[in-house]
């Protein structure tokens, strides 16, 4: 609004002596003459003149009349207006709004959220629902951003494989999920028996992480995935810890899945191309590998709880040069009614390494086909039964296992191409109840006793 401010006039502005004026309207009697000439005496008399005070010698001439005093002093005195501000006048005009424009670093739309990453290092995604095709994409982070999932993440239907619903890249970033909080894969939506070896498409991966450099991610609660969880790939110097995935309504059949669970291929956590990763303290419920780790160094799975699951796996090889993994530690964990246990598999006809992995302090129970698996003719679709021996097995050690399968189940198999595998111990081990007859090519011995 425009602003003009009215002017206060002073009336009756006097000075003394030759510079004293009384106003003009005054009748310039005796008695005002007698101020007049009587200067700064007389302005100073006026200043505190009151009602009933005496009257001063240089106004004689005013013959003792007070209000002739009276009328003398308002001629030649008016005393200075009060402070009052200024009067305002306001007037009527019509601005142009002026709009603000702020970055929301607390996100309730998807649609705020790419502005968030570009302009914020503290970021709330609260809860999110995610349109068709539009996928949560956290990849250009700054480094040392945190990111806060809060209240539910929900994703419409997207009728694509290629989709990948959350996407997450940084270097020394942080993931959190709030207290309560919920990401929701929707799985219901997808969930035909089939995983994603046909049928419906689905997402192949629901959630992507790629981070780097003391980067953490913890606490997400991620229910309902549609098939391949947690793609953890490229990940260096950094930890995975406090995460539950819970798809244990994929159990069940539904009406797309002939009789079988609903939910297939839901690997919760899919490590591949890893240094220096730590994966502690998770809880899974799903319907394929636990962790499975491929073409990676330096991985420490610990405590550990898995349902379900296929196990904890290895996955060895593949085509061409660079599908070598090493120094891998699965320890302190739990995996109970699963299809496998401890599992290291490697594809047929591939070619690379698995060196130094370790399984120590693992409790198994309720395992429906192989406690302890290690075979070397992998096919997607199911084993081949003939070994090949292009990936190089080595130093290979179960220590402290402990459990049981069910009758139908193998307490024991190790399947191993012609001379591949090599320095594959058990220390402490113990698994029991298979009644179908275990089965070991390597070590020459056979399998572990009971």
């Amino acid at each position: 609004m425009l602003i003009s401010f009215l002017t206060v006039a002073l009336a009756g502005v006097v000075t003394v002596r030759g510079d004293v004026n009384a106003r003009d309207s005054c009748s310039h009697d005796n008695c005002l003459r007698a101020f007049i000439g009587a200067g700064s005496s007389a302005v100073s008399f006026c200043q505190t003149h009151t009602s009933g005070a005496a009257i001063p010698t240089f106004a004689a001439n005013c013959d003792g009349s007070a209000a002739r005093v009276a009328s003398a002093c308002s001629c030649i005195y008016t005393a200075p207006p009060t402070s009052t501000p200024p009067v305002a006048t306001i007037t009527s005009t019509t601005a142009s709004p002026t709009t603000t424009t702020t970055t929301p670093c607390h996100c309730t739309a998807w649609s705020q959220i790419s502005p968030a990453v570009a302009a914020c290092l503290d970021i709330t995604l609260d809860n999110i629902q995610a349109p068709t095709s539009s996928a949560i994409i956290l990849t250009k982070l700054q480094t040392g951003a945190s990111v806060t999932f809060k209240g539910r993440t929900s994703f419409d239907f997207t009728n694509s494989s290629q989709f990948k619903p959350i996407q997450i890249a940084g270097n020394h970033v942080s993931i959190v999920g709030a207290p309560g909080s919920v990401i929701d894969g929707g799985g219901q939506q997808y969930w035909d028996g089939l995983g994603t070896n046909g049928g419906r498409p689905k997402p192949g991966q629901f959630m992507k992480v790629q981070i780097t450099n003391h980067s953490i991610m913890r606490d997400l609660y991620i229910e309902n995935i549609p098939s391949h969880g947690i793609n953890v790939a490229g990940v260096l110097d950094s930890t995975i810890q406090n995460i539950v995935v819970n798809n244990s309504l994929g159990d069940a059949p539904n009406s797309l899945s002939g009789g079988l669970a609903a939910a297939h291929n839901t690997d919760a956590f899919d490590v591949g191309n890893c240094v220096n990763l730590l994966i502690q303290d998770c809880k899974v419920w799903n319907q394929d590998d636990c962790v499975v780790v491929s073409d990676s160094t330096n991985v420490t799975v610990r405590n550990v709880f898995c349902s379900g699951s296929h196990g904890l796996s290895i996955a060895g090889g593949g085509t061409g040069p660079g599908h070598n993994i090493s120094n891998i530690l699965f320890t302190d964990s739990v995996v109970t009614n699963s299809t496998n246990g401890l599992r290291i598999k490697t594809d047929f006809n591939a070619t690379g390494s698995v060196v130094n992995v370790t399984y120590s302090n693992i409790a198994l129970s309720n395992i429906k086909q192989y406690g302890i698996d290690i075979e070397q003719d992998y096919l997607n679709g199911g084993p081949s039964g003939i070994a090949t021996n292009g990936v190089r097995v080595e130093n290979i050690r179960f220590e402290n296992v402990a459990g049981w399968v069910v009758p139908e189940a193998r307490d024991y198999y190790v399947l191993c191409g012609d001379g591949s595998c090599n320095g594959i111990t058990y220390k402490n081990v113990h698994i029991t109840g298979g009644e179908e007859l275990s089965s070991c090519n390597y070590p020459w011995s056979g399998c572990p006793g009971p």
